[in-house]
């Protein structure tokens, strides 16, 4: 079975960039310009470009780059650039269709690229391209521009858990963090106990 490893650039990517192929496990999915962040030798075995062109045309990948530079780049890349609409010099894109994905799964409830992906895995993993494990490392959704993102992030986060398939690495932060409500504080860890002991 596959074993996927999902990489954005927040913070728990940032302290292991440098290292990260120690980090991952089985394909390699990435997004956006995270060819910069982890630099020209890193492989991806699959990235994803889900912004349309209107937006792109006029954004500014970092690094003194042009959406030119950006579609340059992702040319360059030796994996499948998966797409919502064509663009411009990329000869490896793939269509990638939203509606035909959350109509499998019943939904259209989906905040961001990184739940889209996950949405991706699970589709093929339940038409039998089946996934053992799906390990994130970045998809931190703590920055402001992304905050909005976690509880999208969260729900795919549960439909993986769901199907029995493992998560780890920072996906995990999800099921571990801390109690802010003081009536509330410790009754996960107690039922978690129970559950343990049958």
């Amino acid at each position: 079975m596959r074993k996927i490893t999902l990489l954005g650039m927040g913070p728990t990517a940032y302290e292991r960039k440098v290292v990260m192929d120690q980090f991952t496990v089985g394909e390699v999915w990435s997004l956006n310009n995270a060819y910069n962040f982890y630099g020209p030798d890193f492989k991806f075995d699959r990235f994803y470009e889900l912004h349309n062109y209107l937006y792109l045309k006029d954004w500014n990948p970092g690094g003194g780059m042009s959406s030119t530079d950006h579609f340059h780049r992702l040319n360059t890349l030796e994996c499948p650039i998966y797409v919502t609409e064509p663009l411009p010099l990329i000869r490896k894109q793939v269509d990638y269709c939203p509606v035909k994905v959350m109509r499998h799964h019943g939904t259209n409830y989906f905040l961001g690229s990184p739940s889209l992906m996950l949405a991706q895995a699970l589709y093929e993993h339940d038409n039998g391209d089946e996934i053992e494990e799906i390990r994130s490392w970045g998809i931190d959704t703590s920055d402001p521009s992304h905050s909005q993102q976690r509880q999208s992030w969260a729900f795919w986060l549960s439909k993986v858990q769901e199907r029995g398939i493992k998560i780890s690495g920072s996906a995990e932060g999800f099921f571990t963090e801390y109690e802010k409500d003081d009536g509330l504080r410790g009754l996960r860890e107690a039922v978690g106990e129970h559950i343990c002991q049958g």
